[in-house]
């Protein structure tokens, strides 16, 4: 089973690949993997941000989960920070480690 360390490490050492690829500005974990209390069947929780100009931002993201799912075998949520409900958000960034 993949560590938080594991999902961060890949995260750094793929950081350049993720921007050029994806536009992506920010990368990060959080939920119950960046709280270090995943389960078996834990999804991963990854959260970024995307540049400005973006065009197919739901085909980006769409990838973006295939890309991650296939690295690490098991189903990956995609959330881009800036569309979180503020209800959630306050909630969702106290747990968020960013590469």
């Amino acid at each position: 089973m993949h560590t938080r360390q594991d999902i961060l490490s890949f995260l750094r050492d793929n950081k350049a690949y993720l921007q050029t690829h994806f536009h992506l500005t920010k990368v990060g974990i959080f939920g119950s993997f960046a709280r270090n209390e995943q389960k078996q069947d834990s999804d991963i929780d990854i959260l970024i941000e995307m540049e400005e100009e973006t065009k197919n931002i739901f085909d980006l993201k769409f990838e973006l989960r295939e890309y991650f799912k296939k690295q690490f075998n098991r189903e990956v949520d995609i959330c881009t920070e800036k569309y979180i409900k503020p209800y959630a958000k306050s909630y969702i960034l106290r747990d968020a480690i960013y590469v």
